[in-house]
């Protein structure tokens, strides 16, 4: 046991000495789908090269050579075994992205990994709606807590953004996310974020403020954990349970924020239709459902699980409770 906290622990000094690196070379990179990032890949492979950028080695993934990073930093990475090598090339076991004035550690492309670590499009998407929701709101928000975190890059976004959290929980079932989590928090300067083992909220005590999340909402064939929302509600299944279970853990006046894709059928849309059999009752809940991309992800409809399925659409979900009397 001692060495694998040994080895995680070097491993951690090792990726914050690269993105201390990378933000000293004022690094960028806005990371896309994997679809289009392979289209790129495929467009410039016959492209002669004409020198390899950092860009290149860990926001595209693109093979390189030991002489193509500084000596320092191609050591530590080879010696805790973030480089792999392959037909005499060296590949980055990790990317990097940039949101804002942050960077953030996440899986190598492809992510074909069951435990890897997705950093996309949504991940932009999530952070700037719940920014805007945020910005609306007038209370101030003690404990927070992002479920299904991934890189914690929203949860990092908040706290930066609005320091009155004094305690930001984020859970995940992925071991390598909850420690890219914390190395990305400890980066970002923040002693307030608490990476959890858990499974929604298993291993969470108390009440929150404010709950917010961006789970998985495809079905995925290979049940990735970074994809794969369920089987139940065409994929929703998991969004539905933070619903379900986020209510019994708001403090009076606090707020749920969910991001989500909802797959929609020709007869209807079955998520919408638990969602609202579940909060009718409640009189002290206030709520809304707001499509906000009427169709993603469209090549899942060619699998056999969407056969039934129009579109996928995006959708945020405002949960908040009144207070009572």
């Amino acid at each position: 046991m001692n060495q694998i906290l040994d080895v995680q622990t070097s491993q951690q000094q090792a990726l914050l000495f690269l993105l201390d690196f990378l933000k000293q070379q004022d690094y960028q990179f806005t990371v896309i789908t994997p679809l289009s990032h392979q289209r790129i890949l495929d467009r410039n492979k016959n492209t002669k090269n004409k020198g390899i950028t950092l860009r290149d080695i860990f926001g595209w993934n693109l093979t390189f050579a030991e002489t193509d990073l500084e000596a320092t930093l191609f050591s530590i990475l080879k010696e805790n075994q973030l480089i792999r090598f392959q037909d005499g090339q060296c590949l980055s076991n990790v990317r990097v992205a940039s949101l804002d004035d942050e960077l953030f550690i996440h899986s190598s492309f492809p992510t074909v990994q069951h435990n890897a670590v997705f950093f996309g499009p949504d991940t932009y998407r999530f952070v700037y709606h719940l920014k805007q929701y945020l910005s609306n709101k007038p209370q101030s928000f003690k404990r927070g807590l992002e479920l299904c975190c991934g890189t914690s890059a929203a949860a990092i976004s908040m706290a930066k953004h609005y320091p009155d959290f004094n305690e930001m929980m984020v859970a995940d079932l992925n071991p390598k996310a909850l420690l890219y989590s914390q190395i990305n928090a400890s980066f970002a300067g923040l002693n307030n974020i608490f990476p959890i083992y858990s499974n929604l909220f298993t291993n969470l005590e108390g009440q929150f403020d404010l709950i917010f999340a961006n789970p998985p909402y495809l079905i995925d064939a290979d049940q990735r954990q970074y994809r794969h929302g369920g089987n139940e509600l065409d994929g929703n299944e998991l969004s539905f349970n933070i619903v379900k279970e986020g209510i019994q853990r708001l403090n009076p006046r606090g707020c749920l924020f969910l991001y989500t894709g909802v797959a929609i059928r020709p007869s209807g849309n079955p998520f919408l239709e638990q969602l609202k059999k579940l909060l009718t009752p409640y009189s002290n809940i206030n709520w809304s459902y707001k499509e906000i991309d009427p169709d993603v992800f469209g090549e899942e409809l060619e699998q056999p699980a969407y056969q039934h399925v129009e579109r996928i659409a995006l959708v945020l979900v405002k949960l908040e409770l009144r207070n009572q009397g």
